[in-house]
């Protein structure tokens, strides 16, 4: 009878541990962008600006206005977790607040990363980013457009 128990009690007791601990799903901890991004261009003769803004969630927002700040806001899509791990990942590896670039001229365009301590804007006086801004900010630049463009393209399928 106790050989019985001790058998059942075993049974049991593997059936248990193979129940919790044999699934292959991991359940991934949701990520967050480190900074609200915004990028952006405008001005000239209307002195209007529109771009996109991707808060920390990863929801991108497009938006239009004279300033970033009174700009009407609408919401049109979401980043993956994959798209935010990597400009995370970008974030972490370059030193971005070393590099320093801000011009300015009848079209300005710019790219924004906010946190809760500060703003860092970089800036340049032409719709399309030039050579003459330094390396890690166009490849930030480029990441950030992939993702957005990347995200329009499947929303659109």
């Amino acid at each position: 009878m106790r050989n019985k128990f001790y058998v059942i009690f075993f049974v049991l007791f593997v059936t248990a541990f193979s129940g919790c601990c044999g699934s292959k799903e991991t359940i991934r901890e949701p990520q967050y962008l480190k900074y609200e991004i915004t990028l952006g261009s405008g001005g000239g003769f209307t002195g209007i600006s529109e771009g996109e803004m991707i808060d920390t969630l990863g929801i991108v927002y497009h938006w239009e206005g004279r300033s970033f700040l009174t700009s009407v806001k609408k919401n049109v899509d979401t980043l993956s977790q994959d798209q935010i791990i990597k400009l995370n990942k970008f974030f972490s590896e370059n030193g971005l607040i070393n590099y320093h670039f801000k011009e300015s001229g009848n079209i300005t365009s710019f790219l924004t990363l906010s946190d809760s301590n500060k703003d860092l804007t970089f800036s340049w006086k032409e719709a399309n980013i030039p050579e003459r801004v330094p390396e890690k900010i166009r490849e930030l630049f480029y990441l950030i457009n992939q993702a957005v463009e990347q995200n329009k393209k499947e929303v659109q399928k």
